[in-house]
């Protein structure tokens, strides 16, 4: 029914997602899974056709999905958004007839067919007792239920809900994950959507699709092959342990805690980052109490804001300029007086390129050098970055796969260790 192949997309220069192949099974449950910013939601607008690909192609039974009429993917699809504004003061009723417009034609009474959908639709989702009320002044999960109903009432083939519980108490969160299992069962709905619960997501889908950073297509499969320890641990860079629920067969998740309340690092760490690519490691070291330094990036760069708000010793160079010989000198003496080098995941093309070759530099005279999960697609200046990255792995540099390993690498101790 739904098709990928080496689907990319991204938004100006930042890569979203990348050489996603897959498809989706008539009549399955898919959840997808991975961390803020990895491009579920954006996967879903490709889905719904709202953007066009910048390379490969997303199709619906072969035709492509930006192409497909709004009326027409309507009938195909009914979608529960993330966030829903409301602005104008509709009953519920109102809000969940919407759902009908797509098989009406304009000012077209509603039929009876459209009146008892929607008594339907309020009444599986638990707001047929709102019906009268206007929707400005529901709560959250109130509301959040109605545009399920609004959903609901389209009758179509496929359900996209982008964290369409997440609003909802625990109540009505199962309520509602009972509803989308029966729904699938009963009538053969296809539903796509995007979730941060594993153990619901692992309890009510066929497959699940687990991305990385960076809109890469980490996994694709069963609940018990997707959720493991190894898995989860490189895409959102937490320990955990993953256990089977005694009552449903299924794969729970328990993150682990790992360093001790009000343990600090006493160590001094430079970080060498870049378009947001070091904002979790700043922070976490920060407060985890490393002495950190920065740098270089450009002003504006939204790691260079961050390392700003925290305080942080960081070596700038004016915007969308290229590192100048003063900035590289500045940022090498720094990174000279830490005890590590930590090199982020970054994307590097000409313009910081320089960065790169000052820890090769470094390396080679005996610094310590970590390299965070590198790989060769963030190389954007042609091989010249990856050949770097190699020849700090030549010279001794340590590869390392998740910000858990930096703890454990440079330890964990009591101290009084402040930020410079």
């Amino acid at each position: 029914m739904i098709r990928a192949a080496e689907l990319g997309f991204g938004y100006g220069n930042r890569p979203v997602l990348q050489n996603l192949t897959f498809d989706v099974r008539p009549g399955e449950i898919l959840t997808i899974l991975g961390p803020n910013g990895c491009g579920k939601s954006t996967l879903l607008r490709l889905m719904r056709g709202l953007l066009k690909p910048d390379q490969g192609r997303l199709e619906w039974d072969n035709r492509a999905a930006h192409q497909i009429r709004r009326d027409a993917m309507a009938r195909l699809a009914a979608v529960v958004p993330q966030f829903t504004q409301t602005h104008f003061p509709y009953t519920v009723r109102q809000m969940t007839a919407m759902g009908r417009y797509a098989y009406r034609t304009a000012f077209s009474p509603p039929t009876a067919e459209d009146r008892k959908a929607v008594e339907q639709a309020m009444a599986v989702t638990d707001t047929l007792h709102l019906a009268e009320r206007a929707i400005t002044g529901l709560s959250g999960g109130e509301l959040q239920r109605v545009v399920l109903a609004r959903a609901l009432a389209q009758q179509t083939p496929v359900l996209l809900l982008d964290e369409a519980t997440s609003h909802l108490d625990l109540d009505h969160r199962l309520e509602i994950a009972d509803l989308l299992s029966r729904l699938n069962r009963e009538k053969g709905t296809t539903i796509i959507q995007v979730s941060h619960d594993l153990d619901l997501a692992a309890q009510i889908s066929h497959r699940l699709m687990l991305l990385s950073d960076g809109g890469i297509l980490t996994s694709l499969g069963p609940p018990q092959e997707v959720l493991t320890a190894e898995s989860l641990r490189r895409v959102f860079r937490v320990e955990v342990r993953v256990e089977t629920n005694p009552y449903t067969g299924t794969p729970r998740v328990f993150p682990v805690i790992r360093r001790r309340q009000g343990a600090t690092i006493q160590s001094h760490l430079h970080v060498v980052c870049g378009g947001g690519s070091g904002a979790d490691l700043l922070r976490r070291l920060h407060v985890a109490g490393c002495t950190l330094t920065v740098g270089p990036l450009n002003r504006g760069d939204s790691d260079a804001a961050l390392a700003l708000a925290l305080e942080l010793d960081t070596v700038l160079e004016e915007p969308f300029c290229p590192l100048s010989f003063r900035v590289i000198a500045t940022a090498r003496e720094k990174a000279s007086a830490a005890d590590a080098i930590l090199l982020a995941p970054t994307f590097w093309g000409s313009g910081n390129l320089a960065g790169l070759e000052m820890v090769l530099t470094l390396r080679k005279e005996g610094k310590e050098v970590f390299v965070l999960d590198p790989r060769p697609d963030r190389d954007f200046t042609g091989g010249r970055a990856w050949a770097l990255i190699e020849d700090i792995r030549a010279c001794g540099g340590h590869v390392i796969e998740d910000i858990e390993t930096i703890f454990d690498a440079v330890g964990e101790k009591k101290s009084g260790c402040t930020k410079n």
